[in-house]
């Protein structure tokens, strides 16, 4: 199987993608990498996981697993990374640098930081689990499942009885216990309640919250993100939000199958101002992208009033994910205060741990030179000190009229000496001054480098 090594290493941006092994790869599965190595030194990562996977599973070598699991980190999902790289250790063994070596293990004890764990216990057991509306396999439940650290929506479902509708709160390295216990549902309020109503399933894809959805007219209850339940056969979806346009949509319902609708709604064009709000980022890190309910806006925008999700991305850094409100009035300022990637921490310690020693060199040859400089003062201070006295002596022959053959002579060697003096005080300054630059400057990177 062909392998990635010998492909010249590439410049990296805020990350190390580089690869690290020998030998020469297959043509596609090498374009295939270095598209990714493109997309993520521009901060693409999303797309740069895409093309680091697609190259993996063409030629699976474990120098990709490097760059791959720095693209997993880099989107924020920790788990994948730790997965990515344990295998990238696991394949390459003794081939890999020991410094190579231990970075990757920094990686990976770093992302397990950002990791917890749940075990979950569903009565019945063939309920749906769905985690943030993605659908959990059972057998993914026989041990504690992986999760990011932070809050998790959790909705167990099954045809006939009550859905629960919850949250988890992920905890790092910690396991959370997770007990759920469905009730039977009401016969009237069970859309499949019998074998004589088959059911499929509709998931609305949007990211805007407070969307209501009609179903034939009928308002449906949307749990999160999960797929709501609904009679086979043809039906007419609507998704509404107040300031939006509403979006219409003939979908056919299949039982056991599920069908996705893109309800992608646009604000409704000339908003009142008591029906929009604006709203303004200040972020900390230049060159952010700002998304509001998934679509990509600058850092002030005029949104219609209501809750929106608020997403902020920058290579290198993890997501900012919040829920914003836009009220009618006076524009709303949020500060944002990215926080660097387990990779970019690791990069920005060795710059400022660079910058540090340089500020201390630099220093060094800033007291040097005051040093210096206090050297030359005191030494010409002596030296002015000689030349007083005998230039009050020489005063006091030309008052007392003591003319002599070296007065002239004593004359012109007191004038070189104090010209020679005065030139070493400007030396002394001049060199007081840079050393004084030189300290000062080595104070601020220091202090900038905290």
């Amino acid at each position: 199987m062909p392998s990635f090594g010998s492909w010249p290493r590439f410049a990296c941006a805020s990350l190390l993608f580089c690869s690290s092994a020998v030998a020469q790869p297959s043509g596609s599965a090498r374009e295939y990498f270095a598209r990714g190595v493109e997309q993520a030194e521009v901060g693409d990562f999303d797309s740069a996981v895409s093309n680091f996977e697609q190259a993996y599973l063409l030629s699976p070598h474990y120098a990709v697993l490097y760059n791959l699991g720095q693209a997993y980190s880099a989107i924020g999902k920790p788990i994948e990374a730790t997965r990515a790289f344990e295998m990238y250790l696991e394949g390459g063994g003794a081939k890999i640098a020991v410094d190579r070596q231990t970075e990757v293990r920094q990686l990976i004890q770093q992302s397990k930081k950002r990791i917890g764990h749940v075990a979950v216990e569903i009565q019945p057991a063939d309920a749906k689990l769905f985690i943030d509306g993605r659908a959990i396999d059972s057998a993914a439940l026989r041990g504690p499942l992986s999760l990011t650290v932070g809050v998790h929506g959790v909705a167990l479902t099954l045809i006939g009885m009550q859905t629960f509708v919850g949250r988890v709160n992920v905890q790092a390295q910690t396991i959370v216990p997770l007990k759920i216990k469905l009730e039977p549902a009401p016969v009237a309020t069970t859309v499949a309640a019998t074998e004589r109503s088959p059911v499929g399933q509709v998931a609305v894809d949007s990211q805007l919250p407070q969307l209501d959805i009609f179903l034939d007219g009928v308002a449906i209850e949307r749990i999160g993100t999960d797929p709501m339940l609904a009679p086979v056969g043809r039906h007419r979806l609507r998704c509404v939000r107040d300031g939006y346009q509403p979006v219409d949509a003939e979908i056919d319902v299949l039982e056991k199958g599920a069908v996705h609708v893109a309800c992608d709604l646009t604000p409704a064009a000339g908003l009142p101002a008591t029906d929009a709000g604006f709203v303004s980022f200040n972020i900390d890190q230049p060159g952010a992208a700002v998304f509001i309910d998934g679509r990509r806006t600058s850092t002030s925008t005029r949104l219609p009033r209501g809750t929106h999700v608020a997403r902020i991305r920058r290579g290198g850094f993890s997501d900012w994910t919040r829920t914003i409100t836009a009220r009618p009035g006076f524009p709303e300022t949020i500060s944002v205060q990215l926080q660097p990637t387990p990779e970019h921490a690791l990069e920005l310690a060795r710059a400022s741990s660079k910058r540090r020693t340089y500020a201390y060199v630099i220093g060094g040859a800033g007291i040097a030179l005051l040093g210096t400089s206090a050297v030359l003062y005191a030494t010409n201070n002596g030296r002015y000190s000689t030349w007083a006295a005998q230039n009050d002596q020489l005063s006091r022959d030309i008052q007392a009229q003591r003319y002599n053959e070296d007065l002239s002579s004593r004359t012109e060697d007191l004038q070189r000496t104090a010209t020679s003096i005065q030139r070493q005080d400007d030396a002394a300054l001049g060199v007081a001054v840079v050393g004084g630059l030189l300290v000062g400057y080595a104070v601020i990177s220091w202090l900038g480098s905290r």
